[in-house]
């Protein structure tokens, strides 16, 4: 290297460094906004209880610790589901406060742990107690139409959903896919003649001694009947894993079910709107913040600000046995 290029190196160097420059960012406060997590169950046996979360969004720089999530919640305000020309008052219960026979209950709805249930205060809005542990209360049922009104800090939200006509499972079956142990949960479905249709997967594992606390949705749970209208079909899910998930099960991988196990399949009806709500969010979920994602906006079904989610499940049941060889 020449003494002009020793030169024209340093020069160069001294440039770059010298034209560094601290760049402030001033960010827009984000506004905080109702954020509504709802739903009403409808299955061939009877229906669940709706069950609605109130909380507030922050911005996606503010802090995240457990005492900031637990003040998100929104506390005291007037929630009410109306069908038939009848209105239902829903009660908040703050679950650290309740009758230790529910909790149970409340795990299972929840799709929570009991152990999560003591560790966080959850807090939702679902019919009074009291008719809960009597029977006597409003559930879901299949063909009907419910509205669901919130009033909160002097605005008011509200909300339809359909429970559709359920659709069950024509068969369901395991094949394996690595190492002949392990593999996916295949099903075929006839949908229905009218085009609109939309479904959601759900499945838990009832075998496994750390079992899951509630029915889990894959990634791309729910899908339309826009390619599949009127015609029988085949489609497999792989295991959805619970939040923080280990693999402490002899023989068990992520994503995968393996020889032996016992799961029991949730598979749901929606409405148009709960479909096109789920379909981005889990595209959003999918992207993990990847600079190198399409931005999108999340459809929300709340009307007066809110973001979040009304739904109308129509749930059928069915149990897949992976035989061991």
């Amino acid at each position: 290297m020449t003494k002009n290029t020793y030169i024209i190196l340093l020069l160069g160097l001294l440039f770059m460094w010298s034209c560094e420059k601290d760049i402030t960012v001033d960010l827009p406060e984000a506004e905080s906004k109702l954020v509504v997590e709802g739903r009403i169950e409808a299955d061939s046996t009877g229906g669940l209880p709706p069950i609605v979360i109130l909380t507030k969004s922050v911005g996606y720089f503010e802090p995240t610790d457990l005492n900031t999530i637990q003040s998100l919640f929104v506390h005291n305000a007037t929630v009410s589901v109306s069908v038939d020309g009848k209105t239902y008052a829903l009660e908040e219960v703050c679950l650290n406060n309740l009758d230790p026979q529910l909790v149970p209950l409340a795990a299972e709805f929840l799709g929570l742990s009991e152990e999560d249930l003591k560790a966080f205060n959850y807090c939702i809005y679902t019919v009074p107690l009291t008719d809960l542990i009597s029977g006597n209360y409003l559930k879901g049922e299949v063909g009907k139409t419910y509205t669901l009104r919130v009033l909160n800090e002097g605005k008011e939200y509200t909300s339809e959903t359909r429970i559709p006509e359920l659709v069950s499972l024509d068969s369901l079956w395991f094949e394996a896919r690595r190492d002949d142990t392990l593999g996916f949960a295949f099903a075929t479905m006839t949908d229905p003649p009218e085009f609109g249709n939309a479904n959601r997967w759900f499945a838990k594992r009832l075998n496994v001694a750390k079992a899951d606390n509630g029915y889990l949705a894959p990634f791309g749970s729910a899908f339309d009947d826009e390619f599949i209208n009127g015609v029988s079909f085949e489609f497999a899910y792989d295991r959805p894993d619970p939040p923080g998930f280990i693999e402490d099960e002899p023989g068990e991988v992520g994503h995968y079910y393996k020889l032996g196990d016992t799961v029991a399949i949730k598979f749901c009806t929606i409405d148009r709107g709960v479909f096109d709500f789920l379909r981005i969010y889990e595209v959003e979920i999918s992207s993990n913040g990847s600079p190198f994602a399409s931005p999108s906006t999340i459809p929300t079904n709340i009307k007066g600000g809110a973001l979040g989610f009304w739904a109308g499940y129509g749930a059928s049941y069915d149990t897949l046995f992976v035989p061991l060889k």
